[in-house]
């Protein structure tokens, strides 16, 4: 019984230990950030473009960077819309479409 409970726990721990970013869910980032970011915030800050926030000189130059700035705009503007799964989600889409990081 115990070994079969440490292979299962071998199995899963590594799982466990998964960034975030990996297991996120890129198109539901996307729908979030395309309803709650780019309609209203962005697009008044980009003149009219809201990804121009994300192709700008001084942009973001780490992943955490990213995630800090997405936990910001949750709280600050969103006033906390957002669980910390679709914070992952949006970051993973921001990483995948502008960023690049690894």
């Amino acid at each position: 019984m115990k070994k079969s409970l440490l292979i299962v726990f071998g199995l899963i721990a590594p799982l466990l230990g998964t960034s975030p970013v990996l297991a996120a869910d890129v198109a539901h980032g996307q729908q979030l950030h395309d309803k709650s970011c780019k309609t209203e915030c962005h697009a008044s800050k980009g003149n009219g473009d809201a990804n121009a926030l994300y192709q700008r000189k001084e942009r973001m130059n780490s992943l955490e960077k990213v995630r800090a700035q997405v936990a910001f705009c949750n709280q600050q503007v969103l006033k906390s819309e957002w669980f910390p799964e679709d914070e992952a989600d949006v970051v993973a889409y921001l990483n995948s479409a502008f960023y690049h990081f690894k």
